[in-house]
Protein backbone atom coordinates (compact mmCIF):
# COMPACT_ATOMS: atom_id res chain seq x y z
CA UNK A 1 0.00 0.00 0.00
CA UNK A 2 1.49 3.39 -1.06
CA UNK A 3 1.74 6.45 1.33
CA UNK A 4 1.88 10.04 1.21
CA UNK A 5 4.79 11.51 2.93
CA UNK A 6 4.72 15.13 3.79
CA UNK A 7 7.91 16.87 4.45
CA UNK A 8 8.15 19.75 7.66
CA UNK A 9 6.59 22.67 7.39
CA UNK A 10 9.19 25.19 6.26
CA UNK A 11 9.41 22.69 2.86
CA UNK A 12 5.48 22.47 2.73
CA UNK A 13 5.66 26.75 2.67
CA UNK A 14 8.11 26.80 -0.11
CA UNK A 15 6.48 24.03 -2.41
CA UNK A 16 3.01 25.74 -2.04
CA UNK A 17 4.79 29.21 -3.07
CA UNK A 18 7.59 27.67 -5.43
CA UNK A 19 5.65 24.79 -7.27
CA UNK A 20 7.33 24.95 -10.44
CA UNK A 21 6.81 21.74 -13.25
CA UNK A 22 9.79 19.76 -12.30
CA UNK A 23 13.11 20.28 -11.42
CA UNK A 24 14.50 21.93 -14.14
CA UNK A 25 13.38 25.60 -12.70
CA UNK A 26 10.60 26.31 -15.17
CA UNK A 27 8.16 28.96 -14.67
CA UNK A 28 6.29 28.76 -11.30
CA UNK A 29 2.36 28.23 -10.84
CA UNK A 30 2.09 31.69 -9.53
CA UNK A 31 4.09 33.13 -12.28
CA UNK A 32 1.86 31.25 -14.76
CA UNK A 33 -1.63 33.04 -13.11
CA UNK A 34 -0.21 36.00 -12.81
CA UNK A 35 0.82 36.43 -16.14
CA UNK A 36 -0.91 38.52 -18.41
CA UNK A 37 -1.43 36.43 -21.65
CA UNK A 38 -0.17 38.47 -24.63
CA UNK A 39 -2.29 36.42 -27.35
CA UNK A 40 -5.08 34.84 -27.55
CA UNK A 41 -9.00 35.63 -29.52
CA UNK A 42 -10.93 36.15 -26.96
CA UNK A 43 -11.90 40.34 -26.15
CA UNK A 44 -14.51 40.10 -23.49
CA UNK A 45 -15.62 35.67 -23.64
CA UNK A 46 -18.42 37.13 -20.87
CA UNK A 47 -20.67 37.59 -23.99
CA UNK A 48 -20.05 33.86 -25.71
CA UNK A 49 -21.25 32.30 -22.61
CA UNK A 50 -24.78 31.56 -23.04
CA UNK A 51 -25.96 32.84 -19.40
CA UNK A 52 -24.30 36.02 -19.81
CA UNK A 53 -27.55 38.71 -19.30
CA UNK A 54 -27.16 40.96 -22.43
CA UNK A 55 -27.91 44.20 -23.42
CA UNK A 56 -31.25 44.42 -25.46
CA UNK A 57 -29.45 45.24 -28.43
CA UNK A 58 -28.29 42.29 -28.50
CA UNK A 59 -31.15 40.31 -28.63
CA UNK A 60 -32.01 38.65 -32.17
CA UNK A 61 -35.45 37.16 -33.11
CA UNK A 62 -37.88 37.86 -30.88
CA UNK A 63 -39.46 40.69 -31.17
CA UNK A 64 -42.90 39.95 -30.53
CA UNK A 65 -41.84 37.80 -26.72
CA UNK A 66 -39.62 40.63 -25.98
CA UNK A 67 -42.39 43.13 -26.07
CA UNK A 68 -45.17 41.07 -24.26
CA UNK A 69 -42.63 40.44 -21.51
CA UNK A 70 -42.22 44.47 -21.34
CA UNK A 71 -45.77 45.14 -21.57
CA UNK A 72 -46.80 42.58 -18.69
CA UNK A 73 -43.70 43.95 -16.51
CA UNK A 74 -43.89 47.53 -16.93
CA UNK A 75 -47.19 48.59 -14.75
CA UNK A 76 -44.80 47.69 -11.84
CA UNK A 77 -42.77 51.37 -12.76
CA UNK A 78 -46.49 52.62 -11.67
CA UNK A 79 -46.83 50.00 -8.59
CA UNK A 80 -49.47 48.56 -10.38
CA UNK A 81 -50.53 44.97 -10.71
CA UNK A 82 -49.04 42.54 -13.05
CA UNK A 83 -49.67 39.47 -14.59
CA UNK A 84 -48.00 35.71 -13.61
CA UNK A 85 -46.59 34.33 -16.95
CA UNK A 86 -45.73 30.92 -18.54
CA UNK A 87 -42.83 31.24 -20.92
CA UNK A 88 -42.47 28.14 -23.05
CA UNK A 89 -40.94 26.43 -25.95
CA UNK A 90 -37.63 24.40 -26.51
CA UNK A 91 -34.21 24.27 -24.97
CA UNK A 92 -32.48 27.65 -25.88
CA UNK A 93 -35.05 29.56 -27.50
CA UNK A 94 -34.67 32.73 -25.62
CA UNK A 95 -36.89 32.13 -22.60
CA UNK A 96 -34.75 32.92 -20.02
CA UNK A 97 -32.45 35.43 -21.82
CA UNK A 98 -35.45 37.38 -22.64
CA UNK A 99 -37.44 37.55 -18.60
CA UNK A 100 -33.99 38.14 -16.83
CA UNK A 101 -33.09 40.86 -19.58
CA UNK A 102 -36.60 42.62 -19.24
CA UNK A 103 -36.07 42.35 -15.52
CA UNK A 104 -32.55 43.55 -15.14
CA UNK A 105 -33.83 47.03 -16.10
CA UNK A 106 -36.93 47.17 -14.09
CA UNK A 107 -35.03 46.44 -11.28
CA UNK A 108 -32.61 49.65 -12.54
CA UNK A 109 -35.39 51.77 -13.26
CA UNK A 110 -36.97 51.18 -10.16
CA UNK A 111 -33.94 52.13 -8.38
CA UNK A 112 -34.12 55.45 -10.22
CA UNK A 113 -37.94 55.81 -8.24
CA UNK A 114 -36.46 55.13 -4.91
CA UNK A 115 -37.94 51.55 -4.97
CA UNK A 116 -36.81 48.45 -4.80
CA UNK A 117 -37.80 45.01 -7.05
CA UNK A 118 -36.82 42.30 -6.15
CA UNK A 119 -36.24 39.49 -8.95
CA UNK A 120 -36.22 36.16 -6.69
CA UNK A 121 -34.91 33.42 -9.69
CA UNK A 122 -34.23 29.70 -9.09
CA UNK A 123 -33.74 26.99 -11.41
CA UNK A 124 -36.09 23.82 -10.50
CA UNK A 125 -33.74 21.48 -11.78
CA UNK A 126 -31.56 21.27 -8.54
CA UNK A 127 -34.50 21.66 -5.58
CA UNK A 128 -36.28 18.10 -6.42
CA UNK A 129 -38.77 19.34 -3.80
CA UNK A 130 -40.96 22.19 -2.96
CA UNK A 131 -39.51 22.44 0.62
CA UNK A 132 -35.88 22.78 -0.95
CA UNK A 133 -37.14 25.48 -3.98
CA UNK A 134 -38.73 27.37 -1.08
CA UNK A 135 -35.54 27.70 0.88
CA UNK A 136 -33.61 28.51 -2.09
CA UNK A 137 -35.79 31.85 -2.57
CA UNK A 138 -35.33 32.73 0.79
CA UNK A 139 -31.69 32.03 0.27
CA UNK A 140 -31.99 34.36 -3.20
CA UNK A 141 -34.05 37.30 -1.45
CA UNK A 142 -31.28 36.95 1.44
CA UNK A 143 -28.07 37.48 -0.94
CA UNK A 144 -30.09 39.69 -2.77
CA UNK A 145 -30.31 41.84 0.28
CA UNK A 146 -27.45 41.29 2.23
CA UNK A 147 -29.16 39.56 5.10
CA UNK A 148 -29.30 36.31 7.07
CA UNK A 149 -31.47 34.03 5.77
CA UNK A 150 -33.25 33.33 8.85
CA UNK A 151 -34.06 29.66 8.81
CA UNK A 152 -31.96 26.97 8.52
CA UNK A 153 -32.51 24.52 5.38
CA UNK A 154 -33.23 21.40 7.07
CA UNK A 155 -35.03 21.18 10.39
CA UNK A 156 -38.15 23.84 10.50
CA UNK A 157 -41.29 23.25 8.05
CA UNK A 158 -41.65 24.53 4.28
CA UNK A 159 -44.22 26.83 6.07
CA UNK A 160 -41.82 28.46 8.06
CA UNK A 161 -39.55 28.88 5.26
CA UNK A 162 -42.75 30.32 3.33
CA UNK A 163 -43.35 32.87 6.08
CA UNK A 164 -39.82 33.72 6.24
CA UNK A 165 -39.94 34.68 2.71
CA UNK A 166 -42.61 36.74 3.22
CA UNK A 167 -41.38 38.27 6.01
CA UNK A 168 -38.44 38.90 3.59
CA UNK A 169 -40.56 40.31 1.38
CA UNK A 170 -42.87 42.80 3.59
CA UNK A 171 -39.86 44.54 5.23
CA UNK A 172 -37.77 45.21 1.97
CA UNK A 173 -39.47 45.31 -1.33
CA UNK A 174 -41.89 46.95 -3.22
CA UNK A 175 -42.55 44.34 -5.55
CA UNK A 176 -41.45 41.09 -6.24
CA UNK A 177 -41.24 38.52 -9.89
CA UNK A 178 -40.44 34.99 -9.43
CA UNK A 179 -38.92 33.06 -12.13
CA UNK A 180 -38.95 29.31 -11.60
CA UNK A 181 -36.81 28.07 -14.85
CA UNK A 182 -37.66 24.55 -16.01
CA UNK A 183 -40.34 24.21 -13.55
CA UNK A 184 -41.21 20.81 -14.96
CA UNK A 185 -37.79 18.96 -13.77
CA UNK A 186 -39.65 20.30 -10.17
CA UNK A 187 -41.65 16.66 -9.61
CA UNK A 188 -40.40 15.25 -6.48
CA UNK A 189 -40.66 11.45 -5.25
CA UNK A 190 -44.46 11.76 -4.89
CA UNK A 191 -47.31 10.81 -7.36
CA UNK A 192 -48.03 14.14 -8.03
CA UNK A 193 -45.45 16.31 -9.03
CA UNK A 194 -44.44 19.18 -6.15
CA UNK A 195 -44.46 22.06 -8.57
CA UNK A 196 -48.38 21.91 -7.87
CA UNK A 197 -47.84 23.25 -4.52
CA UNK A 198 -45.14 25.50 -4.83
CA UNK A 199 -47.42 27.43 -8.29
CA UNK A 200 -50.39 27.32 -5.85
CA UNK A 201 -48.56 29.13 -2.83
CA UNK A 202 -46.62 31.41 -5.03
CA UNK A 203 -49.23 32.38 -7.13
CA UNK A 204 -51.35 33.56 -4.15
CA UNK A 205 -48.48 35.24 -2.30
CA UNK A 206 -50.05 38.78 -2.60
CA UNK A 207 -52.28 37.89 -0.05
CA UNK A 208 -51.08 34.91 1.69
CA UNK A 209 -47.93 37.65 2.45
CA UNK A 210 -50.16 40.51 2.83
CA UNK A 211 -48.16 41.97 0.40
CA UNK A 212 -48.95 45.50 -0.62
CA UNK A 213 -46.84 45.55 -3.79
CA UNK A 214 -47.32 43.83 -7.46
CA UNK A 215 -46.24 40.27 -7.52
CA UNK A 216 -45.99 38.30 -10.58
CA UNK A 217 -45.12 34.02 -10.80
CA UNK A 218 -43.66 33.62 -13.93
CA UNK A 219 -42.54 29.76 -14.72
CA UNK A 220 -40.37 28.32 -17.28
CA UNK A 221 -40.57 25.47 -19.07
CA UNK A 222 -39.73 23.59 -22.76
CA UNK A 223 -43.66 21.86 -23.04
CA UNK A 224 -45.67 23.74 -24.26
CA UNK A 225 -48.61 21.59 -22.71
CA UNK A 226 -47.40 22.15 -19.46
CA UNK A 227 -50.89 23.64 -17.58
CA UNK A 228 -52.77 20.64 -18.51
CA UNK A 229 -50.09 18.73 -15.99
CA UNK A 230 -51.54 21.41 -13.04
CA UNK A 231 -54.09 19.73 -10.73
CA UNK A 232 -57.30 21.58 -10.10
CA UNK A 233 -55.44 23.67 -7.18
CA UNK A 234 -52.91 25.18 -9.27
CA UNK A 235 -54.78 25.41 -11.78
CA UNK A 236 -57.31 27.44 -10.46
CA UNK A 237 -55.24 30.14 -8.74
CA UNK A 238 -52.39 30.28 -11.45
CA UNK A 239 -53.68 31.82 -14.93
CA UNK A 240 -50.69 33.19 -16.49
CA UNK A 241 -50.31 35.05 -20.46
CA UNK A 242 -48.57 32.13 -21.90
CA UNK A 243 -45.89 33.29 -24.48
CA UNK A 244 -44.63 30.63 -26.57
CA UNK A 245 -41.19 30.91 -27.89
CA UNK A 246 -40.31 29.16 -30.99
CA UNK A 247 -37.23 27.50 -32.60
CA UNK A 248 -34.17 29.89 -33.91
CA UNK A 249 -33.61 29.19 -37.94
CA UNK A 250 -30.51 29.39 -39.33
CA UNK A 251 -30.72 32.95 -40.28
CA UNK A 252 -31.48 34.11 -37.00
CA UNK A 253 -28.32 31.80 -35.24
CA UNK A 254 -26.32 33.65 -37.35
CA UNK A 255 -27.64 37.21 -36.31
CA UNK A 256 -27.03 36.04 -32.83
CA UNK A 257 -23.53 35.13 -33.44
CA UNK A 258 -22.77 38.38 -35.02
CA UNK A 259 -24.10 40.65 -32.62
CA UNK A 260 -21.89 38.58 -30.05
CA UNK A 261 -18.77 39.05 -32.22
CA UNK A 262 -17.23 41.68 -29.89
CA UNK A 263 -16.84 38.76 -27.72
CA UNK A 264 -13.07 38.32 -29.73
CA UNK A 265 -10.53 40.40 -31.20
CA UNK A 266 -10.70 42.34 -34.22
CA UNK A 267 -9.97 40.08 -36.90
CA UNK A 268 -9.74 36.83 -34.73
CA UNK A 269 -12.33 35.24 -36.08
CA UNK A 270 -12.53 33.68 -39.95
CA UNK A 271 -15.06 34.84 -42.25
CA UNK A 272 -16.77 31.31 -42.84
CA UNK A 273 -16.72 30.47 -38.50
CA UNK A 274 -19.92 32.48 -37.74
CA UNK A 275 -21.86 30.36 -40.66
CA UNK A 276 -21.08 27.36 -39.79
CA UNK A 277 -21.41 27.46 -36.36
CA UNK A 278 -25.14 28.44 -37.03
CA UNK A 279 -25.63 25.85 -39.08
CA UNK A 280 -24.85 23.26 -36.65
CA UNK A 281 -26.84 25.34 -34.02
CA UNK A 282 -29.84 24.87 -36.71
CA UNK A 283 -29.45 21.35 -37.06
CA UNK A 284 -29.37 20.51 -33.53
CA UNK A 285 -32.92 22.00 -33.29
CA UNK A 286 -32.55 25.77 -33.12
CA UNK A 287 -30.78 26.24 -29.71
CA UNK A 288 -28.69 29.40 -29.17
CA UNK A 289 -27.59 28.45 -26.39
CA UNK A 290 -25.70 25.03 -27.92
CA UNK A 291 -24.50 27.79 -30.75
CA UNK A 292 -23.26 30.12 -28.39
CA UNK A 293 -21.38 28.03 -26.32
CA UNK A 294 -20.18 26.10 -29.54
CA UNK A 295 -18.67 29.33 -30.53
CA UNK A 296 -16.77 30.40 -27.76
CA UNK A 297 -15.77 26.13 -27.43
CA UNK A 298 -14.08 26.93 -31.05
CA UNK A 299 -12.13 30.08 -30.01
CA UNK A 300 -11.01 28.21 -26.46
CA UNK A 301 -9.34 25.28 -29.35
CA UNK A 302 -7.71 27.98 -30.52
CA UNK A 303 -6.25 29.81 -28.02
CA UNK A 304 -4.72 26.32 -27.06
CA UNK A 305 -3.11 25.81 -30.06
CA UNK A 306 -1.70 29.02 -29.81
CA UNK A 307 -3.31 30.70 -32.76
CA UNK A 308 -4.66 34.11 -32.75
CA UNK A 309 -7.65 33.06 -35.54
CA UNK A 310 -10.53 30.82 -34.60
CA UNK A 311 -10.65 28.49 -38.19
CA UNK A 312 -13.68 26.54 -39.33
CA UNK A 313 -11.53 23.53 -38.06
CA UNK A 314 -11.81 24.61 -34.56
CA UNK A 315 -15.30 24.62 -35.00
CA UNK A 316 -15.66 21.12 -36.45
CA UNK A 317 -13.19 20.10 -33.67
CA UNK A 318 -15.54 21.83 -31.19
CA UNK A 319 -18.67 20.25 -32.32
CA UNK A 320 -16.69 16.79 -32.52
CA UNK A 321 -16.31 17.38 -28.82
CA UNK A 322 -19.56 18.39 -28.34
CA UNK A 323 -21.45 15.35 -29.85
CA UNK A 324 -19.09 13.13 -26.82
CA UNK A 325 -21.49 12.18 -23.57
CA UNK A 326 -19.17 13.93 -21.05
CA UNK A 327 -21.43 11.74 -18.11
CA UNK A 328 -20.51 8.69 -20.56
CA UNK A 329 -17.22 9.35 -20.89
CA UNK A 330 -16.77 10.09 -16.98
CA UNK A 331 -18.46 6.14 -16.59
CA UNK A 332 -15.62 5.15 -18.91
CA UNK A 333 -12.59 6.02 -16.69
CA UNK A 334 -14.00 5.22 -13.03
CA UNK A 335 -12.55 2.05 -11.17
CA UNK A 336 -13.75 -1.20 -11.76
CA UNK A 337 -15.79 -1.55 -8.42
CA UNK A 338 -17.30 1.86 -9.08
CA UNK A 339 -18.23 0.80 -12.60
CA UNK A 340 -19.79 -2.65 -11.30
CA UNK A 341 -22.06 -0.51 -8.44
CA UNK A 342 -23.09 1.83 -11.01
CA UNK A 343 -23.70 -1.22 -13.20
CA UNK A 344 -26.16 -2.39 -10.77
CA UNK A 345 -28.36 0.43 -10.49
CA UNK A 346 -28.28 0.35 -14.29
CA UNK A 347 -29.36 -2.87 -14.26
CA UNK A 348 -32.38 -2.64 -11.68
CA UNK A 349 -33.42 0.26 -13.26
CA UNK A 350 -33.44 -1.52 -16.60
CA UNK A 351 -34.85 -4.85 -15.85
CA UNK A 352 -37.62 -3.50 -13.23
CA UNK A 353 -41.04 -4.41 -14.37
CA UNK A 354 -42.26 -1.32 -13.28
CA UNK A 355 -39.69 1.25 -14.96
CA UNK A 356 -40.13 3.52 -11.62
CA UNK A 357 -37.51 6.56 -11.95
CA UNK A 358 -36.27 6.37 -8.45
CA UNK A 359 -34.30 2.70 -7.80
CA UNK A 360 -34.24 1.86 -4.48
CA UNK A 361 -30.89 0.80 -3.34
CA UNK A 362 -31.60 -2.23 -1.40
CA UNK A 363 -32.51 -4.50 -4.90
CA UNK A 364 -29.15 -2.67 -6.47
CA UNK A 365 -27.26 -4.29 -3.84
CA UNK A 366 -28.73 -7.46 -4.31
CA UNK A 367 -27.63 -7.23 -7.81
CA UNK A 368 -24.38 -5.74 -7.26
CA UNK A 369 -23.54 -9.06 -5.09
CA UNK A 370 -24.97 -11.07 -8.30
CA UNK A 371 -23.03 -9.34 -10.73
CA UNK A 372 -19.67 -9.73 -8.86
CA UNK A 373 -20.27 -13.29 -8.06
CA UNK A 374 -20.77 -13.81 -11.86
CA UNK A 375 -17.71 -12.14 -12.53
CA UNK A 376 -15.91 -13.72 -10.01
CA UNK A 377 -14.42 -9.88 -8.42
CA UNK A 378 -14.14 -8.90 -4.79
CA UNK A 379 -17.34 -7.93 -3.11
CA UNK A 380 -17.59 -5.12 -0.86
CA UNK A 381 -19.86 -4.25 1.98
CA UNK A 382 -23.23 -1.88 1.43
CA UNK A 383 -21.65 1.05 2.87
CA UNK A 384 -19.11 1.15 0.37
CA UNK A 385 -21.15 -0.23 -2.42
CA UNK A 386 -23.91 3.21 -1.48
CA UNK A 387 -20.52 5.48 -1.27
CA UNK A 388 -19.42 4.17 -4.78
CA UNK A 389 -22.72 4.91 -5.94
CA UNK A 390 -23.61 8.41 -4.11
CA UNK A 391 -20.28 9.33 -5.30
CA UNK A 392 -21.23 9.42 -8.56
CA UNK A 393 -23.68 12.64 -7.86
CA UNK A 394 -20.95 15.04 -7.96
CA UNK A 395 -20.58 14.18 -11.99
CA UNK A 396 -24.21 14.61 -12.39
CA UNK A 397 -24.42 10.49 -13.42
CA UNK A 398 -27.28 10.51 -10.91
CA UNK A 399 -29.46 11.88 -8.26
CA UNK A 400 -30.16 9.95 -4.57
CA UNK A 401 -32.33 10.62 -2.05
CA UNK A 402 -33.18 9.07 1.58
CA UNK A 403 -37.25 8.19 2.15
CA UNK A 404 -38.69 7.35 5.39
CA UNK A 405 -41.62 4.82 5.14
CA UNK A 406 -43.01 5.62 8.50
CA UNK A 407 -42.98 5.05 11.93
CA UNK A 408 -40.82 1.51 12.66
CA UNK A 409 -40.16 0.97 8.81
CA UNK A 410 -37.04 2.56 8.77
CA UNK A 411 -35.42 5.04 5.91
CA UNK A 412 -34.67 3.89 1.85
CA UNK A 413 -31.93 5.32 0.30
CA UNK A 414 -32.62 5.61 -3.77
CA UNK A 415 -31.10 6.30 -6.75
CA UNK A 416 -32.13 8.39 -9.95
CA UNK A 417 -30.07 7.86 -13.06
CA UNK A 418 -29.35 10.91 -15.04
CA UNK A 419 -28.53 8.59 -18.09
CA UNK A 420 -30.56 6.43 -20.07
CA UNK A 421 -29.19 2.84 -17.69
CA UNK A 422 -29.28 0.26 -21.36
CA UNK A 423 -26.61 3.22 -22.24
CA UNK A 424 -25.18 3.14 -19.39
CA UNK A 425 -24.89 -0.83 -18.94
CA UNK A 426 -23.48 -1.07 -22.70
CA UNK A 427 -21.04 2.31 -22.17
CA UNK A 428 -19.23 -0.19 -19.04
CA UNK A 429 -19.58 -3.11 -21.32
CA UNK A 430 -17.55 -2.14 -23.69
CA UNK A 431 -14.38 -2.25 -21.01
CA UNK A 432 -13.28 -5.03 -21.88
CA UNK A 433 -13.84 -6.79 -17.99
CA UNK A 434 -18.00 -6.72 -18.51
CA UNK A 435 -17.92 -7.22 -21.61
CA UNK A 436 -19.51 -10.75 -20.92
CA UNK A 437 -22.20 -9.65 -19.21
CA UNK A 438 -24.08 -9.28 -22.38
CA UNK A 439 -24.67 -12.96 -21.98
CA UNK A 440 -25.74 -12.84 -18.67
CA UNK A 441 -28.91 -10.39 -19.15
CA UNK A 442 -31.57 -13.28 -18.86
CA UNK A 443 -30.18 -14.16 -15.48
CA UNK A 444 -29.47 -10.88 -14.34
CA UNK A 445 -32.47 -9.60 -15.28
CA UNK A 446 -34.53 -12.31 -13.17
CA UNK A 447 -32.84 -11.68 -10.13
CA UNK A 448 -33.05 -8.13 -10.74
CA UNK A 449 -36.62 -8.71 -10.42
CA UNK A 450 -37.23 -11.00 -7.90
CA UNK A 451 -35.38 -8.40 -5.40
CA UNK A 452 -37.57 -5.66 -6.27
CA UNK A 453 -40.32 -8.03 -5.66
CA UNK A 454 -39.50 -8.74 -2.43
CA UNK A 455 -38.77 -5.19 -1.76
CA UNK A 456 -41.62 -4.21 -2.40
CA UNK A 457 -43.46 -6.71 -0.62
CA UNK A 458 -41.76 -5.73 2.46
CA UNK A 459 -42.07 -2.33 1.93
Amino acid sequence: MSQTTFGNESDSADSSQEATNGDDGGISIRDRLQTESSGGVFANKDLVRSDTIIDEDRIVGRDDQLGRVVDNLKPVLQNEGIPDMLLSGPSGTGKSLIIHAVCKQIVELCESQGKTFGVLSINSEGPKTADRAVYRLVKAAADDLGVDPGVPQTGVSTDQKLERLYELMREYYDGVIFILDEIDMLEGPYQEAEYNSLIYQLSRARKLADFDGPISLTTITNYADFMKNLNSRAQSSYNPDDIFFDDYDANQLRSILHNRRDAFKPDSIADDVIPLVAAFGSQTHGDARKAIDLLRWAGELAERRGADTVTETDVRDAQEKYTENRKLRHISGISTQKKLSIYAVAATANYAREHSEWIPAGPAFKTYQFIADTMDTDQYSRETFVNHVTEQSTYGVLDFERRGKGRGRGVHMYFSLSEDPETIMKTIREDSRFEDLAHEEATISAVVRERVKQFRSKN
